[in-house]
């Protein structure tokens, strides 16, 4: 049953059908904490542990059970709480003293791994309504409780047994888990989770760390840190949208290869080619008034000139040299057949 409790939420099992959290209490533990952390990595599995501040080591003075808890958060596992000392139960204790259990708890993993945990787990499963307000008070959003237990601490019971009672004949379509296990117990580390791993993904179930299980942050504030990566994101879009539509209200007559940059003549900005970036050649032509547009060469003799024009991508050449020759050879032709033209009327006239 999962629900919603003030601000701090209560989940025993995934929201998601087909996914399966695996969670270990009461840890870290000196033998058998990095046992489990091996089997994880071995089988490629995200778990979640609730872990104590002074149950089984204190973690504040043992500098191997420091390494241990920033290997699980490293390893990509979730840390949750379950409160600094392992107190028998919390529903006995004052609202300072489970203040306490919860923020040196808190302060202490701040300190190892720089988060505090969003998620708590009470110890044996008990709790009460005046103790979830000082849950939320010390910045949990969920209480996480389970709906298979192992009884991995229990020599009465066979842990294995557990998981195959549980889930036998249940649809990973129609159910989701929240497994608890003990990472401070022999079997689970030696024996059981190399066999319930296989069996769990054998019958089609996806294993999940708690965050996607339940689907909220692992840890304080998170959330809060997210949101202000997005709207830098959302800034940087609108402030690139903004340049280019300054830059393409400029235009000219370019011919362009796309996945690349064209720029303008007698211009100093860079436009992005908007168009398909997996298309070959295009040529796009806009009418402006840009002084540059015809190109004049002269050779060293300065006695020809080429004038180059372009005409919608077409280039045409006239030779002015050319023509002022062809002018000049007409005069003199006209000046020889007008004299020749004057003697002949003269002779027949004498």
């Amino acid at each position: 049953m999962n629900s919603v409790r003030g601000d701090v939420k209560y989940f025993s099992k995934c929201i998601n059908e087909g996914d399966f959290a695996i969670t270990f209490d009461d840890g870290p533990n000196l033998d058998y904490t990095n046992m489990i952390l091996d089997i994880l990595d071995e089988f490629d599995v995200k778990a979640t542990f609730f872990v104590n501040g002074k149950n089984c080591v204190n973690i504040t003075a043992n500098t191997a059970a420091q390494k241990i808890i920033k290997r699980e958060y490293e390893s990509g596992h979730t840390i949750g709480s379950h409160t600094f000392t392992h107190p028998f139960g919390i529903t006995n204790l004052t609202d300072d003293e489970l203040t306490y259990q919860l923020d040196e708890l808190n302060k202490v993993l701040y300190d190892l791994i720089g988060v505090k945990p969003a998620f708590f787990r009470p110890p044996l499963g008990e709790y009460s309504e005046a103790n979830l307000k000082i849950i939320e008070k010390s910045g949990f959003t969920a209480n996480i409780l389970w709906n298979l237990d192992s009884e991995d601490w229990d020599v009465n019971y066979n842990a294995t047994q557990q998981y195959i009672d549980n889930l036998e004949g249940k649809d990973p379509n129609s159910h989701s888990w929240i497994s608890l296990n003990h990472d401070i117990q022999k079997v689970t580390a030696e024996k059981n989770l190399r066999i319930v791993i296989p069996y769990i993904k054998k019958l089609g179930y996806n294993i999940v760390p708690m965050d996607v299980c339940i689907g909220l942050p692992a840890y304080q504030n998170e959330k809060t840190q997210d949101s202000k990566t997005t709207t830098k994101i959302i800034k940087t879009t609108t402030t690139t949208t903004t340049t280019k539509k300054r830059t393409t209200t400029k235009s000219a007559t370019t011919t362009t290869t796309k996945n690349e940059v064209s720029k303008e003549p007698n211009s100093e900005i860079v436009v992005e080619n908007p168009q398909n970036l997996n298309a070959n050649t295009v040529t796009t032509s806009t009418t402006v008034a840009i002084s540059t547009t015809t190109n004049t060469a002269s050779s060293t003799n300065n006695e020809n000139t080429n004038t180059n024009d372009t005409v919608n991508g077409n280039i045409t050449i006239s030779n002015d040299a050319n023509n002022d020759s062809s002018d000049a050879t007409t005069i003199k032709t006209s000046i020889i057949f007008s004299s020749a033209f004057m003697i002949m009327i003269a002779y027949l006239f004498l």
